[in-house]
């Protein structure tokens, strides 16, 4: 059984919180570099988070809470995108520990 499964096994996948933090401000955005944005499960909207950021961040929210490893070399388990504009922002997605809540 993949290891990817075996994880969402012993998960709850829809308590699984994941965060999503400005990393880079390319342009001319309203979110500053440190903004942070909880969604309470992998579904949720964070309030206060752009849909130029949101929307293409959606499947990865999902990918990152379901243990999906990312394209990231020096660390699997963030996930790091861009908003929708070509100077945009860069975001990093990760899942928030339980000690962390």
């Amino acid at each position: 059984m993949p290891s990817t499964l075996l994880k969402l096994l012993k998960m709850d996948f829809w308590k699984t919180k994941v965060r999503m933090t400005c990393e880079e401000k390319l342009g001319k955005c309203n979110h500053e570099v440190g903004d942070s944005f909880v969604f309470k499960h992998p579904m949720a909207r964070a309030e206060g988070l752009c849909f130029g950021a949101y929307d293409p961040a959606r499947p990865y929210i999902s990918h990152c809470a379901a243990g999906v490893s990312s394209w990231e070399g020096d660390d699997d388990s963030v996930y790091r995108i861009h908003c929708i504009s070509k100077k945009g922002t860069v975001w990093r997605l990760e899942q928030v520990k339980e000690k962390e809540d």
